[in-house]
């Protein structure tokens, strides 16, 4: 059973910036120089060159969405502990599943995830995710958790893979920054439930929340 009040392991400082490139660029460029801070957000109110899976772009709206990445020093959740590329299973059905238990929170179900990274209600697009790591030798040290949930955008380029936002399914206007806020929350139960109850579990509860999508 996940803590009722997890710690704040993703969420703070909150970074604000106006117009970037990319927010997982920015973010592992911060970790890289040995400037980034574990637990930092930053988020953008617009991406000129969002990154999605396997090099596609992420197109959003100025101010319409979340557009942010997260960064997570990994000896801070354990520091006696050696990470290992294969604990980045686990953590990334942890992302995962937080990100949907958060949309799901808000539409009063049908949220799902179709892997690898993608966060759809019913049979249309919500968002994505994109985590990027760094390895010093065989130990993973850092993430980067890059995200981004379509809110109150009605509008979608004709390429995009038959999106839908969260403003479309409840008809109504969102605040971006306390969705922000509660993304947060969402994500550290659920790293704090994989802490505790392992891969294993969490790998079984995402598969119970996939969906195939042709």
């Amino acid at each position: 059973m996940s803590p009722a009040t997890p710690n704040i392991i993703l969420g703070e400082p909150l970074i604000e910036l106006s117009t970037i490139d990319s927010t997982n660029i920015y973010a592992m460029a911060q970790v890289k120089e040995g400037l980034a801070k574990s637990g930092s957000c930053f988020r953008a109110n617009f991406q000129t060159h969002g990154k999605g899976q396997h090099g596609r772009v992420w197109e959003s709206s100025k101010g319409q969405n979340i557009i942010c990445s997260y960064t997570l020093e990994l000896k801070k959740l354990d520091a006696l502990k050696k990470w290992a590329p294969t604990d980045q299973i686990g953590f990334s059905a942890a992302i995962a599943l937080g990100i949907r238990a958060f949309f799901d929170s808000y539409t009063n179900g049908d949220a799902k995830i179709k892997r690898p990274n993608d966060l759809y209600w019913r049979d249309r697009k919500a968002g994505g995710i994109l985590i990027e790591n760094l390895l010093k030798g065989k130990e993973w040290t850092w993430a980067v958790v890059g995200i981004g949930i379509n809110i109150n955008q009605t509008v979608f380029s004709p390429e995009a893979p038959n999106p839908v936002s969260l403003k479309q399914i409840t008809g109504q206007d969102w605040e971006i920054f306390s969705l922000q806020e509660a993304l947060s929350k969402a994500l550290n139960t659920s790293i704090q439930t994989w802490l505790m109850e392992g891969e294993e579990k969490m790998l079984e509860t995402l598969n119970a929340f996939c969906i195939e999508i042709k």
